[in-house]
Formats: structure tokens, sequence, C-alpha cells
């Protein structure tokens, strides 16, 4: 784990431990009539604290994974917008150029879509057509669907899966 998201989690977790003189208060500190500092840790409101931080973090991870459908889902929606443009508008000798972006645009949007595939770290380019994956995934199985969502996407005539499969979650560590 990264130092900041550590940081991020440490605070999480001890804020609702460390409040202040409410009923829910995990950590209570006060001083004895000599002035030394008598600590008491209630386990249990310590437990209640962590799981409620976890479902914090499970709400935001929803909430993450809504955002990244409707994210892919306008990629879409532009990517035929520009293949409908394409069809009736553009030139022949601009045309395959402007397909392939189409093709690359909606191979995109169907990976952010897709969520066995961490997307922000997947590459996609076309030429002629023919797409090809690059970046990094966790996992030979996402390596796989990543190439059959390609394949599946109208207009790819070939795939060329280049995605190194690295056993960790790209980004991290």
């Amino acid at each position: 784990m990264k130092a900041p998201t550590l940081a991020i989690l440490v605070i999480m977790i001890m804020v609702p431990l460390a409040g202040c003189n409410r009923e829910n208060n995990a950590v209570h500190a006060e001083r004895d009539a000599q002035g030394n500092t008598q600590v008491t840790v209630d386990g249990q409101k310590v437990d209640q604290n962590v799981d409620r931080a976890n479902q914090n973090l499970k709400n935001a991870g929803e909430q993450i994974k809504e955002g990244a459908d409707q994210a892919g889902a306008a990629i879409q929606r532009g990517a035929d917008k520009v293949q409908t443009q394409l069809e009736t508008k553009v030139v022949p000798a601009a045309k395959e150029a402007l397909n392939d972006a189409g093709i690359t645009a909606k191979v995109k949007g169907r990976l952010a879509q897709d969520p066995a595939i961490n997307a922000l770290f997947v590459d996609v380019d076309t030429n002629g057509g023919r797409v090809t994956l690059s970046g990094k995934v966790a996992l030979p199985e996402q390596k796989v669907q990543a190439e059959k969502v390609a394949r599946g996407t109208e207009g790819v005539r070939d795939v060329v899966n280049q995605l190194q499969v690295t056993g960790t979650t790209p980004g991290q560590g």
C-alpha cells in the first residue's frame, strides 16, 4: 500500500476513534488526581468504527464503479455519434482514419464498462480496423477478456493483444 493510501486509511479509522466526548468514542483519555494520563480503549466501539469505515469505503467503491459505468456509456454514445457522422459526411480518404478513431473509442468504451477489466491501464490503438491492446493487467483472465471485448466490437477486423500480466493491480505498489 502506498503511503498516501495508508495515511487516508489511518485517518478514516482514527478520526472516528478519537472523537471528542461523544457517546460512541472508542478511545477515552483522562488525567487522575496526580496528573497521570489514563487511556482506555473500548474494543467493541473500535470494531464498530472499523465496520463503519469499511462500509464507507464500500459505498465509495460503488460510487466510483457507477461513475465508470456512466463514463463508459458516454464514450460509447460519442463513438456511435462519430460513426454516424463518419458514415454520412466524411470524404473517403479521411474515412479510414476517422473509422479507426471510432473503433478505438468504441473498444475503450466497452472496456470501461466491463467490471473484470481495469480499463485505465489498457491502451487501445487502431489502424485499418486492426486493434492493438497494450498496457498492464493484473490477471491472465483480464488479458483474455480485454481481447474478447475488442474482438466483439463492431468494425474490428483483427486484434493484437500485447497486454502484460503483472500479477498485481496496475497503479499499486
